[in-house]
């Protein structure tokens, strides 16, 4: 017997999806979710791709060296392999002995990102962009930076979609409303100019609208209904303990305010229980 799927306890982004152990599969829920909920408003002009950038990571506790981009695939073609020479090895000195180490092990990391493409030409009128805490902080960043800037001197539209508190905000010229999540829609006709969505926990995840190609009206984007569809289909909440408060800390008002939500709806019995 099957029962009722979980609803998000919160009114729009839930703090406790942002744990790092959990981060990476909502993520990519978030990236399938998001087509999902375009493709059906965008055909037949307009098609949806997601796509990943995959980076090579040295482990952690190695001082936090590059990450380094590479390729979705690599070829090797026939003849570019290079002849194996021989290779003088030293006779270990008299007396030295062996210290036992460990190599550093490569960690992949795949960051996610969607592309909106005309059906015509294949022209990509706008890039989806939903943060990842390496975007945030790191070598990362810069390297992120540096693809948003790519981004920004083409003609596409791009749409950065912030929902984690740890880290700092992407960079923006004007004053930003408070806000611990942010949206932010750039339109590639109007740039430098672009619209802040800056959000908190107490408050759904405001609707925005995805530029199209010119002369073509927008889309409304309701990313808190995706995040919500999200949430139910994960069964994410039998990976959340409610009675523990989550990371990064937050504010004692917010702290305040998760605990007397919690508690109404049966997810904690009294503060921190």
């Amino acid at each position: 017997m099957t029962g009722a799927l979980p609803a998000n306890p919160f009114p729009g982004m839930n703090p406790y999806l942002e744990r790092s152990g959990l981060w990476q599969d909502v993520h990519t829920s978030i990236i399938v979710g998001l087509r999902n909920f375009l493709v059906p408003r965008l055909q037949p002009d307009y098609g949806v791709q997601i796509l990943e950038r995959v980076y090579i990571a040295a482990e952690p506790d190695t001082g936090g060296q590059p990450r380094f981009r590479i390729p979705d695939a690599m070829v090797l073609t026939e003849g570019t392999v290079t002849p194996r020479r021989e290779i003088a090895v030293a006779e270990p000195k008299p007396g030295a002995a062996a210290v036992a180490v460990r190599m550093p092990e490569a960690e992949l990391l795949r960051q996610r990102y969607l592309q909106v493409l005309r059906a015509d030409n294949m022209e990509v009128i706008a890039v989806i962009e939903v943060l990842s805490p390496s975007n945030k902080s790191g070598s990362d960043r810069r390297d992120y930076l540096t693809k948003r800037t790519e981004i920004e001197r083409s003609t596409a539209h791009l749409v950065e979609i912030d929902l984690l508190r740890a880290g700092p905000p992407m960079p923006v010229i004007g004053d930003a409303p408070p806000g611990c999540y942010r949206i932010i829609v750039a339109n590639g006709r109007l740039r430098p100019h672009a619209d802040l969505y800056a959000f908190g926990l107490r408050a759904a995840i405001p609707e925005f609208t995805l530029p199209l190609a010119k002369g073509a009206a927008g889309v409304s984007v309701n990313l808190n209904a995706v995040l919500s569809h999200v949430y139910s289909h994960g069964s994410y909440n039998m990976f959340i303990n409610y009675r523990q408060d989550p990371e990064p800390p937050l504010s004692e008002d917010d702290r305040a305010w998760l605990d007397e939500l919690l508690r109404e709806q049966g997810l904690r019995t009294s503060q921190g229980e």
